[in-house]
């Protein structure tokens, strides 16, 4: 698959403003423009949520399947209320011809759109994990959040949003070959109720941890699945979209009414906690830019 230049934030939500849109996360978008630009001066990022008429979600699918993003940053806040069966398909099928994915979900059973998912992209629905996919359920304190009791399991306390959580690197990985505030580690923003990140077969490698403020117990971070011959795309795991959205970052950006939990000034008192995640984002970007251009060598 030819090299196109461009990335794709989407979202698995439409254009509401009192959820988890695109709109809310527009630092990520410009972190993944300035690093892709660094590389190609033509570098574009598309960011978007899922369309509403039936024409838009068509034209996104012929996208997808035409190889008109070499990345897609998925954020998956969805509940029942996801993208078309073709929008995963036609998913499926880029990644299968090479475009990279990163995918984030949250808690419980946000982004449960992905649970239509098969092909070269199946292992996701047992990577992330949902409620209604886990019948025997831990119910001691690693999966409960007293600040929030609305939210049910699963989910991994690891901090308040705009914290931040030290997470220790796990593998010797290309991404993670990047300078951090404390070796070893990588500052990242923390959640009161991230998601619960099941890694499985010897093509996926654990490239980061944390720790439940719950229980003590670790909690996997981030996770790579990259198949031996290298000729699908590349795809990245984390266990919360809220490593990534504004208002972790910085908490006066504003949250949906339905976050009630208390937040942090951490970050707002220390703004360079967030140096480690920029370098993060940046080397994943450059890492599946080189990535492509192996598969177009190829």
């Amino acid at each position: 698959m030819a090299s196109t230049g461009t990335a794709l934030l989407q979202t698995t939500i439409g254009a509401d403003p009192d959820d988890w849109c695109v709109e809310r996360f527009s630092h990520l978008a410009g972190l993944i423009r300035a690093a892709g630009e660094a590389l190609r001066p033509t570098f574009t990022v598309v960011a978007q949520n899922y369309p509403g008429s039936a024409p838009e979600r068509r034209a996104l699918e012929t996208k997808l399947s035409e190889g008109a993003y070499d990345q897609v940053w998925l954020i998956a806040p969805d509940l029942d209320n996801g993208p078309d069966p073709g929008f995963f398909k036609a998913l499926e099928g880029a990644v299968a011809r090479g475009t990279h994915l990163v995918v984030a979900t949250d808690h419980t059973d946000l982004g449960s759109s992905l649970l239509q998912l098969g092909g070269c992209l199946a292992s996701i629905i047992t990577t992330q994990t949902f409620g209604r996919q886990w019948p025997n359920l831990p119910s001691d304190r690693e999966y409960v959040n007293a600040d929030c009791p609305g939210i049910t399991r699963p989910c991994v306390v690891t901090g308040q949003n705009g914290g931040v959580q030290i997470c220790r690197v796990r593998a010797d990985h290309p991404i993670l070959a990047i300078d951090t505030t404390i070796a070893g580690h990588l500052l990242l923003p923390a959640h009161p109720h991230e998601g619960v990140l099941t890694p499985h077969g010897d093509q996926q490698q654990v490239l980061l941890s944390s720790h439940s403020i719950s229980s003590g117990r670790e909690q996997v971070t981030a996770v790579i699945d990259e198949d031996s011959d290298g000729h699908r795309g590349v795809v990245l795991h984390h266990s919360t979209f809220h490593h990534f959205a504004d208002f972790n970052l910085d908490v006066s950006r504003g949250c949906p009414s339905f976050v009630i939990d208390p937040p942090s000034q951490q970050i707002k008192q220390s703004p360079e906690l967030l140096n480690d995640l920029r370098a993060y984002v940046a080397s994943v970007v450059r890492y599946l830019i080189d990535q492509t251009e192996r598969i177009d060598r190829g």
